[in-house]
């Protein structure tokens, strides 16, 4: 059985593209958040790989970091009533928006470093 090179940085960054951390060339997820089972590209078994919440902790850690402070400096400042519901927002956004890219990190690290389930 051939052993396959498994570079974490590479499998990170195919993964965040939502691209295959393998081959780099098949699509990662079916739907937003629904890993494919195999790779169209390469036939590489994806199923084996569960990120469970790992993904949405990251991204919580993330959006907290950065509309925390901006929350706080908002209310210490006295700004409008409005401005604090419209960050929730772009809160709620940003997190949508970032958790396809964290799952496809979070698959492309426990593919590198082969951890299966």
């Amino acid at each position: 059985m051939q052993k396959v090179e498994r570079h974490l940085g590479q499998a990170l960054q195919r993964g965040v593209r939502g691209r295959c951390p393998a081959c780099g060339k098949g699509r990662l997820f079916s739907s937003y958040l629904k890993p494919i089972a195999q790779c169209t590209a390469c036939a590489e078994d994806l199923t084996r790989y569960q990120t469970a919440d790992f993904a949405p902790y990251l991204v919580t850690f993330v959006i907290g970091i950065v509309f925390t402070p901006l929350a706080l400096a908002l209310t210490a400042s006295g700004a409008s009533d409005l401005m604090l519901p419209v960050l929730l927002l772009a809160a709620v956004i940003s997190a949508l928006l970032l958790l396809p890219p964290m799952k496809g990190a979070a698959l492309g690290l426990l593919w590198a470093v082969n951890e299966t389930n």
